[in-house]
């Protein structure tokens, strides 16, 4: 385990939501472009520590390293804000980590 930011070996129960947050795609992109897109697993942190393997959401390359087929600025046009491109930006278009943590759980049938 890394000092900060290692949250240990992921349960099966954590492992399966993963994988169900892989079938659904990126939580930004289905908010308002209605497509799917594959996510990566994107861990919430608090002060620079990730929360845990439960609060996880799913979002693609661009929403979350920033990284695009698209020249940058074409990307925030079509796409929105990218969370390592500014995580300001971010969240006032998407919604805090916890508003996004809700809505993942609800899509994916978790249980708040």
């Amino acid at each position: 385990m890394t000092l900060h930011n290692s949250t240990g070996k992921a349960t099966k129960a954590q492992q399966a939501r993963f994988e169900r947050i892989k079938e659904i795609g990126c939580i930004c992109c289905l908010k308002t472009l209605y497509v799917y897109e594959p996510p990566e697993i994107h861990h919430i942190t608090d002060c620079g520590r990730r929360r845990g393997h439960d609060y996880t959401i799913g979002l693609c390359p661009w929403h979350h390293r920033g990284v695009s087929i698209l020249p940058v600025q074409m990307a925030e046009l079509a796409m929105g804000p990218s969370l390592a491109r500014g995580a300001k930006p971010f969240r006032a278009h998407w919604g805090t980590d916890d508003e996004l943590l809700a809505e993942q759980n609800r899509l994916i049938g978790v249980a708040a």
